[in-house]
Order: structure tokens, then sequence, then C-alpha cells
């Protein structure tokens, strides 16, 4: 006869009573306990890894922000009803808000650029010839933030932006490279 497992309310109720008095390690075995179940609810929504990590943190941002708000019942279905509503807006905003990355570009080994452009010799050219035709300050936020992996946070704050400027002249800057990889790719072959 299989072990009995544990009822999930009550482990989750007893970590949830700690977590409310400031206990950091009983927080932290909560996120531990219910990542995978909302891990599990952002994958059947969105489809890239990184926003899986990303969503994740946000909705446990809210869950802990929001636990004086908590009434009772069963909180692992609570936290899914959290999860749900965070990958609702993460889709609206996406639809809103299209971003273009550069693991964006085509996959297709027929196309020109593909594969990380520092290690493709063509693909790097491509790249460098599209980062020239935009905006210098565009280029080199692009170059920091996808080239060089720097967070957009902390070239924000070195150049004193706001969290949000910089997001928003990142997206502009996606944008732009967007538009001139179109350019690019309907330009006939040299």
């Amino acid at each position: 006869m299989a072990a009995e497992q544990p009822d999930t309310d009550s482990v989750c109720a007893q970590w949830l009573a700690a977590a409310r008095e400031g206990d950091d390690a009983a927080a932290r075995a909560l996120v531990e306990h219910l990542y995978p179940r909302v891990a599990c609810r952002i994958a059947r929504w969105l489809p890239r890894r990184a926003e899986v990590e990303d969503l994740a943190q946000e909705i446990f941002l809210r869950v802990f922000s929001r636990l004086g708000q908590f009434r009772g019942g069963s909180f692992p279905a609570w936290v899914d009803t959290i999860a749900q509503r965070v990958c609702y807006d993460a889709l609206r905003r996406q639809r809103v808000r299209p971003e273009w990355r550069f693991a964006d570009l085509p996959e297709d080994p027929a196309e020109p650029v593909s594969g990380n452009p520092t290690d493709d010799p063509d693909a790097a050219e491509v790249v460098g010839r599209l980062l020239a035709q935009l905006p210098p300050p565009q280029a080199w936020l692009l170059q920091q933030v996808e080239l060089e992996g720097r967070d957009i946070g902390e070239v924000s704050a070195t150049l004193g932006w706001t969290a949000t400027a910089g997001r928003l002249r990142l997206f502009r800057a996606r944008h732009a490279l967007k538009r001139a990889y179109e350019r690019w790719k309907t330009q006939p072959a040299e």
C-alpha cells in the first residue's frame, strides 16, 4: 500500500499561518510546494519558457502581497485564481503590445539569420547592418540588453531613467529593429 500524502490544504494552511507571521522559511516552502502547480498553469497559456519564470514571480509577488485577503477555503485554488488572472493579463498585454525579440528571428536554416548572432559570422554581420540602420541610442540599448545580456533595470538605472522609461525605450527599439529586419528581408539579394 502506498504511503499517504499529507493533505495539501492542511500543509499549505500551516505554512500560510507561519508566512503571515513573517516566517521566511515557511513562505519559501509555500512557494516551492506551489511552484510546479503555478508553472503548469502558466505553461498552458503562454509558450515562452522565459515568461514562465517571470510570470511565476509576478504571481507569487501578488499572492504574498495579498495574503491578508485570503479568507479561507483552499489556498492552492486561491493561488490558481491569481495565476489565471496574471496569465490573462499577460495575454492581453501581448495582444495589445506584441514584443519582438532576437529569439523571434526565423529558425529556418534557409533564412540568412539563424541561431545566436554572436555565433554565426553571417548573422552577426546582418545584425550589425540592422543595428546600423537604427538611431544610435536604440542600437546601443539593444546591444546592451539583447547581445550583452544586461538587465533593462540595470541599464535604466545607469542612464538615470525610470524602469518604465527603460522598458518603453527597449520596446520601441525592438520594434524599430523588426521594421529594419522586414525591410532587409524584402530587399533583393546583393
